[in-house]
This record gives structure tokens, C-alpha cells and sequence, in this order.
């Protein structure tokens, strides 16, 4: 005979599709009229984003462009210059299935670029860039939570399980015209511009997130074309948005990310040319998780007090958020430029910052690279371009006692800043900051299925009431009831027990 099982759904996110696709990079051109004639290549670099992502049925689709920007010197002035070129791609991934209430998380990743000069106006640029797309949905997990029978007994233990609230995705944009102000140099053109984004709160209501953030804007710029000198100047930009995630209330874990999609800055010089105004517009996507843990009964082990039972196994691995990470992240190192000597920093800032996640002995360490870009003058006035890492390293504060722990670690950095300590010598520092979630993994056995076995009956001793047992310390009263085709229960009420196992060698008393 076959026994029922209670069986409970519980809703998880599940990761349906992760793919990568690779966009090639091909270039022969020269430079526009307007660009003065290549002295020495200092920087090539490739600026990827995303215009459009979406879901229909079992394909994605991402849009975007590349924009491919070199830094040169100049034969005449050697001041830095810039030309830009902007190639659109599109690529598409194809799902396993549709997904019902999908949430998609699009990284773009630089592989390799190589540019040459073939002459003062001509370049030949090859290299690569991927985009990395990551889908989730909401899943289902079945539990065995009871073996229905009267003459079951099972085993149970209790789970912590995320369960899986809501999920919401939601795009939204932030438009602001900034005043570089009149203690600077008037910005006559944008040789580089970098946005990041940082959460400072996020306020959960019902189906709800007030969301609230800052999103930086650093820009080095030109205030004279002609003799190519330039400044800098960083803007904090709050913004707020109201978040719709089906779901989501005061008591749930909420995991959030908030990406840049694209953005576009222009300078209101290029129709006034004494205005010290920039204008911003970003467009943001936010993914929001939110979890709930709760206590699920789960049966690992039973028999049958009337047949021989045949139980059928599967090891099923729960996870349960434990915490959320929004720490604080400061990083020094000393960077050295080379022989030719550095007498100002021009600008420096991040590309990419590269991290891995550590647990033992109950300490989370997160520790990775910061590369750092710097753009500067030599000894003779020149200016150069150096790359140079510098290590991070930080244990946030997770609960003890942890399984195995996923990490969604997603370290930014807030802001580089510097101290010129040498002839060829800079003290660096960077404040990142920290966010992400922290999942605890068990993998435990518990029963799909039970079947007795009517030809094998489990025969008591109807001679006695009672039968003395010499257990040995630390023995289970679930083998001995097991044994004794009893119960758990009936053992520790006949011997005043409270325990499951035995705390002492020595006789106990086995109900018949």
C-alpha cells in the first residue's frame, strides 16, 4: 500500500537562465576633421550600455551601444585629446522556457581591445565585449512536511526556508542640470564622464519600496581647446522612486539592486559659451527580491508500526537568507607610476573592481582589486596614462554558525582620492561601498514517497506490556523505538523523558 504525503509549495527564485554572448569589435577609420593630428596613443577604452532589455515568450532581447573612446596626445600641443566612435549591437538569448514573472539583470563586461595608430589620422581597432545576462523566476519547492497513517511514525526536523514574497523590476530616469560654478574653468568640452549609483535606504510598505539614492556624476573636461587644459568636477545627485513589487512589506528581507542602464551628459556651453551648466540624464533599472524565512517541518525518516515500509529519498538543499550587506569599505595602497616621474594627478578613477567571497571558522571575508586609472603629467610636463590595483579586503558581520554560504556581493566604488608621496609615488585611496545578500545553504535527505509492504508484517510481543532495554549513552530513541516497532513518544512518557537521545547508559523501559 502506498501512503499519502502532505506536501507544501513554497516559492522560491530560481536562476532559469545564465549566458553570455560576445560582441566582436572591428574598427578601421580615421579621425574626423575637427581632431588634431595622433602625437602618442595614451588610452583606448570601450564604454558598453545598455538602451533596451526585454522578455517575450522564451527569447530576451538586449539592445545597446559601444562607444569606443581614445585618448591621444597631440602633435602640436600634446594635450589630451579625445575621438569617440559609437557602435549599436543587439544580441538575443533563448530560454529553456517562458518564464511567468521574470526579473533580468544584464552586465556588460569588457574582454580585450587592441588599437594602433597606421598613421597620425588613421586606427585599427580590434578587441571584444560580452554581455552577460542572468534571468530569475519564481519557482516552487515541494516539502514532505507529514506521512499521512495511523500507524506511521515519522521524523521530522524544521527547515529555515526564504520563501519567495515577490519579485518586481521597474526602470525609471534621473534628469538633472548641474552648475559647474564659477570657481572653475568654463567647460568647453567632456573628455571623460563616469555616473555610479549607491542605495541609502530603502523603506518597505505593502507592495511597496521607497527607494532613495545618490548617483554620482565625475567629469573631466576641457576650458580651453586650444591649449587642451582641463579640470574636473563631481556632482551628488539624490534621487528618490516608489518601487511597485507585489509582495513586499515591512517584515521581508529585501535584496536590491539598482544598475545604470545608460546615460547622456552635454555641456549648455556648446550653444553659451560662458555657461558652467551640464545636463544629466540617466536612465536606472532597480531589481528587488524580497524574501521571508520561515520554519518548514520536513520529514527525513519513517516506519511503519504494522509492515515493512520501503521509503524512497531525495537530497534537497534549502536556502534562507540571513542577512543583507551595506557596508562601508576603505582601501589604501601605494601605486607606482614608473620612471618617468609624476609632478600632478590629472584624474584617476575605477574601471573594474574585481571581488571573491571567503567563509571560515564562521568569518565572511570579502576581498578583491580595485584598478585604478590615472591620468597624469610626467617630470617633463607630458601628460601620461598608467593602470595600477590596489587590494581591498573586509569581514562583514554575518550570524555564526552558518552551513554553506551564497554571497551576493556587489562591491562600488564611492570615490578615489590621493596624495602625491614621491618622485614617481602615489598614496591612493578608495571608499567603496558593500551591498548585496547573504544565503545560508543546508542539504538535508528527506522522504518522496513511502510504500508498506502488505506482505510483510511488523509482528509485536503480545507476551509483555513493558521490555527492559540497556541503552548506551548518546543512543536515539527513534532507532530504539524503530526496534520496538513503538514510539518515540511512548518511550520518553514511560520513562519521564524529555530528551531524544540518551544523556547516560542504562536501563529504560520499551512500551509493548
Amino acid at each position: 500500500m502506498e501512503y499519502q504525503l502532505k506536501k507544501e509549495l513554497v516559492p522560491v527564485c530560481e536562476t532559469i537562465f545564465e549566458g553570455t554572448s560576445e560582441q566582436p569589435i572591428d574598427l578601421d577609420f580615421s579621425l574626423p576633421d575637427y581632431c588634431p593630428d595622433i602625437e602618442r596613443i595614451l588610452k583606448c577604452r570601450v564604454c558598453p550600455s545598455v538602451t533596451a532589455k526585454s522578455i517575450t515568450g522564451d527569447r530576451m532581447d538586449v539592445d545597446g551601444s559601444a562607444v569606443i573612446r581614445l585618448y591621444y596626445l597631440d602633435s602640436r600641443k600634446q594635450a589630451i585629446r579625445l575621438c569617440e566612435h559609437t557602435v549599436p549591437f543587439s544580441c538575443s538569448f533563448n530560454l529553456k522556457a517562458a518564464p511567468t514573472d521574470p526579473v533580468s539583470s544584464v552586465r556588460l563586461r569588457t574582454e580585450y581591445l587592441n588599437c594602433r595608430a597606421l598613421s597620425p589620422r588613421r586606427l585599427d581597432i580590434h578587441g571584444a565585449f560580452s554581455v552577460c545576462v542572468s534571468v530569475y523566476d519564481k519557482g516552487e519547492q515541494e516539502i514532505c512536511s507529514r506521512i499521512e497513517g495511523d500507524d506511521i511514525q515519522q521524523k521530522l526536523h524544521q527547515e529555515q526556508i526564504s520563501r519567495l514574497c515577490g519579485t518586481g523590476q521597474q526602470q525609471f530616469s534621473v534628469s538633472e542640470v548641474l552648475d559647474i560654478g564659477q570657481g572653475k574653468g568654463t567647460p568647453e568640452s567632456i573628455l571623460r564622464s563616469e555616473l555610479t549609483v549607491h542605495t541609502e535606504s530603502a523603506k518597505a510598505l505593502n507592495d511597496k519600496i521607497m527607494l532613495k539614492g545618490e548617483a554620482v556624476l565625475h567629469l573631466l573636461y576641457i576650458t580651453d581647446i586650444e591649449s587642451g587644459s582641463q579640470d574636473t568636477m563631481t556632482f551628488h545627485v539624490p534621487f528618490s522612486q516608489i518601487l511597485d513589487v507585489q509582495g513586499v512589506n515591512e517584515n521581508t528581507g529585501n535584496e536590491i539592486m539598482v544598475d545604470v542602464m545608460n546615460y547622456d551628459v552635454s555641456l549648455k556651453s556648446e550653444f553659451d559659451e560662458s555657461s558652467t551648466l551640464v545636463s544629466l540624464d540617466a536612465r536606472l533599472c532597480a531589481c528587488v527580491f524580497a524574501y521571508e524565512t520561515i520554519g518548514a517541518d520536513v520529514v527525513d525518516d519513517a516506519y511503519s508500526t504494522a509492515y515493512e515500509l520501503e521509503l524512497t529519498y531525495k537530497q534537497n538543499r534549502y536556502n534562507a537568507l540571513t542577512c543583507l550587506l551595506n557596508t562601508d569599505i576603505t582601501a589604501k595602497g601605494e601605486v607606482n607610476t614608473g620612471d618617468s616621474g609624476i609632478t600632478r594627478v590629472i584624474d584617476i578613477w575605477s574601471d573594474t573592481v574585481n571581488s571573491m567571497t571567503v567563509y571560515e571558522n564562521d568569518v565572511l571575508t570579502v576581498k578583491g582589486k580595485v584598478n585604478c586609472c590615472i591620468l597624469a603629467l610626467d617630470r617633463d610636463g607630458v601628460p601620461f596614462y598608467a593602470e595600477r590595483p590596489i587590494d581591498f579586503s573586509v569581514n562583514p558581520s554575518v550570524p555564526a554558525g552558518l552551513s554553506e554560504v551564497i554571497v551576493h556581493s556587489r562591491p562600488a566604488v564611492k570615490s578615489l582620492s590621493f596624495i602625491i608621496t614621491g618622485d614617481n609615488t602615489l598614496e591612493v585611496k578608495a571608499d567603496l561601498t558593500l551591498s548585496g545578500a547573504v544565503f545560508d545553504t543546508r542539504t538535508c535527505r528527506s522522504v518522496v514517497s513511502a510504500e508498506g509492504r502488505e506482505d510483510q508484517r511488523r509482528e509485536k510481543d503480545s507476551h509483555a506490556a513493558l521490555t527492559l532495554y540497556y541503552a548506551d549513552e548518546g543512543e536515539s530513541l527513534w532507532s530504539i523505538a524503530r526496534l520496538y516497532c513503538t514510539s518515540v513518544e511512548a518511550i520518553r512518557l514511560e520513562n519521564d523523558m524529555t530528551d531524544d537521545v540518551m544523556s547516560a547508559r542504562g536501563m529504560i523501559l520499551i512500551p509493548m
